[in-house]
């Protein structure tokens, strides 16, 4: 039991590193894309190609993992994004900061890896309290990301990507010389891999095709639409509506950080309580009326409470969906699953921001709150009629029923 907290908590740690390694980027990205070109689109363009590339990598990374170990493809992917980062801070030219983010997106394994690992050591009792790693890890690195990305860009602009860069490394050191593999050698997927496993929708339609883990990603992608789009525009919307400052801002969103983290320990005994399935239908609820109070809230100060509800109800969803969506296959299918949910939730993060910003420009500033409400309250009622396991119970086990027609192997917890 021991050893399996300290495995945890150096897999929290490698989380901690490689999330903050992102969030570090965020206080200098538009200064140093600035220095080659004054066009807004290239920032987002490099978001897009980020996404682009993982959305094409992320599955096969995952297969690699099945294939494999866990622990190799954590270390190749954290060492490819230590490469992408100092690349970005040596720059130079417009091209090298584009090849740096398609290099990190081809190797951003590092989340859905990790997700694979804490689904191979967990039971299904401790499953939901082991992926509430995902949301203390985002929280700390919200609050701590920016921050000292700020603190490191007031020295040079390329200072926060090389602290990245180094981060990245340590996480990979503690990956070679203290994290244990976690897949045994004979739950590994011993099919040879074939050229059309590079195709990512192969292995998105593998998974999808099993009609219950389809079910939880509809629920998982019009979440993660909604979401990223309206957080997209988010910091445009309140400049324009109150005026706020960049402290404010990073303020709010150092709040917002705070709340992801205190509300991880209260979650597992209310998956208990109610079950994944109704508890998910009741986030997805909250998270709505909460967007659409936001779109109505008249002072920017009352927005403190709202956004931290708001977070709540958000962060509860990954553990809740991530750790019911774990217990539906074998462990030689972990890493394929969890990439792609990374594949998909990349693929978000370019359609999401750009139907936020169209609806924001051309029908009404307030438009991504209250059509993201709409879409979640629809998302709801869809999750609420779904079959996801007999008599409602939570979900430990599969349904055997739908897992027999998937082409992925069912659990056997």
């Amino acid at each position: 039991m021991e050893s399996s907290r300290t495995t945890l908590r150096i897999i929290f740690f490698i989380l901690l590193l490689d999330i903050m390694g992102v969030s570090l980027l965020w206080p200098v990205a538009a200064f140093i894309v600035q220095q080659y070109s004054n066009d807004a689109i290239m920032l987002t363009v490099l978001t897009a190609l980020y996404s682009a590339a993982q959305f094409f990598a992320a599955p096969f990374m995952g297969r690699l993992g099945d294939s494999f170990g866990r622990r190799p493809v954590l270390i190749i992917s954290l060492l490819g994004s230590c490469v992408g980062y100092i690349m970005f801070g040596v720059g130079g030219a417009l091209w090298v900061l584009l090849i740096s983010r398609l290099l990190d997106g081809f190797t951003a394994g590092n989340q859905s890896v990790a997700a694979a690992y804490i689904a191979d050591v967990s039971t299904p009792e401790t499953r939901v309290k082991n992926f509430t790693l995902f949301g203390i890890a985002w929280g700390v690195a919200l609050v701590a990301g920016p921050a000292l990305g700020a603190v490191f860009g007031e020295i040079s602009l390329a200072a926060p990507a090389y602290l990245a860069a180094a981060l990245c490394l340590l996480a990979a050191l503690l990956s070679y010389f203290y994290l244990p593999e976690s897949l045994a050698r004979e739950n590994r997927n011993t099919t040879p891999i074939k050229l059309a496993d590079i195709n990512p929708f192969t292995t998105i339609i593998k998974v999808l095709s099993n009609p219950v883990l389809g079910s939880v990603f509809v629920v998982l992608i019009l979440f993660n639409f909604v979401f990223n789009g309206f957080s997209s525009t988010e910091s445009l919307y309140l400049v324009q509506k109150f005026s706020v400052t960049p402290l404010q801002l990073g303020g709010l969103l150092t709040f917002a950080g705070l709340s992801l983290v205190a509300i991880q320990k209260i979650l597992p005994p209310l998956i208990k309580r109610f079950g994944h399935q109704r508890f998910a239908v009741f986030s997805l609820i909250a998270l709505a009326i909460l967007l659409a109070i936001t779109s109505i809230t008249p002072q920017f100060n009352i927005l403190f409470g709202v956004v931290s509800l708001r977070t709540m109800a958000a962060g509860f969803l990954f553990p809740t969906l991530g750790a019911l969506m774990s217990s539906m296959v074998a462990p030689k299918d972990q890493g394929a699953l969890m990439g792609v949910n990374t594949a998909l939730h990349s693929a978000t993060y370019v359609f999401g921001p750009i139907w936020a910003g169209l609806v924001y420009d051309h029908i009404h500033v307030d438009s991504p709150y209250w059509l993201g409400a709409a879409i979640l309250l629809l998302t709801a009622l869809y999750l609420s009629r779904v079959r996801l396991s007999p008599a409602n119970q939570p979900l430990d086990k599969p349904n055997n029923d739908a897992s027999s027609t998937s082409n992925l192997t069912p659990a056997s917890d």
